[in-house]
């Protein structure tokens, strides 16, 4: 039986996947960079430095650093969550559903600390949370589990005793491999991705979760 949830947040509480895609390919096509919108699919669920690496190692460019290209990309997001950003249907309800069976809660992202804590806070989610764990500082993020037992630890539940809700691939193999049941609710185009076969159970909307399915 569960006896903490862990939440994952672009892609699963916040509609902030196209955002991230619209600010990598705006930045990297100002450096010189070849892409096509959709290459930035390729790194969905990476943490931003290891997308800014990724496509440096690739197109190596003058001028600005990749710290200071990471940046600019993370600020361009925070101004876009702000202005046009909303939460996944069912987010607020899944929360408030774990509130409501008095389970423990937090956050694991791979998302930068600076626009965790700015989007938790535009969209009033903190208090729904007892911890809240961004990879920002880790040696490794997704999918290496480190920020899922970062976690479980802050909230003083063992790793096997937790579920965690995911929407990418690399998140689901980051909570599987920290050892905890996972509920994964994919993208609608990646929905019949196989790779979702090493998830617990996969919804299409946090709208379909269940206290049984939190709890069990």
């Amino acid at each position: 039986m569960s006896a903490a949830v862990i939440f994952d947040m672009d892609g699963l509480l916040l509609d902030s996947e196209d955002f991230w895609q619209h600010a990598e390919f705006e930045m990297f096509s100002s450096l010189g960079v070849p892409l096509k919108p959709e290459d930035t699919a390729q790194t969905l669920g990476w943490r931003c430095d290891y997308v800014v690496q990724y496509w440096y190692s690739k197109f190596a460019w003058q001028g600005p650093t990749p710290a200071e290209v990471g940046d600019a990309i993370i600020d361009n997001v925070i101004q876009l969550i702000i202005q046009h950003g909303k939460l996944m249907p069912g987010a607020r309800e899944a929360l408030r559903l774990s509130q409501d069976l008095g389970l423990p809660t937090a956050l694991a992202t791979s998302s930068n600390h600076r626009m965790m804590l700015a989007t938790l806070k535009h969209f009033d989610l903190l208090h729904y949370f007892q911890a809240t764990c961004s990879a920002e500082f880790l040696p490794l993020a997704k999918p290496h589990p480190q920020v899922y037992l970062n976690a479980a630890a802050a909230l003083g539940v063992e790793p096997q005793q937790c579920v965690a809700l995911e929407d990418s691939v690399t998140g689901v193999i980051a909570a599987k491999a920290a050892r905890m049941r996972c509920i994964a609710v994919p993208e609608h185009a990646n929905f019949h991705d196989v790779r979702y076969g090493i998830a617990d159970l996969k919804l299409p909307s946090l709208l379909q979760l269940t206290a049984a399915e939190l709890i069990r």
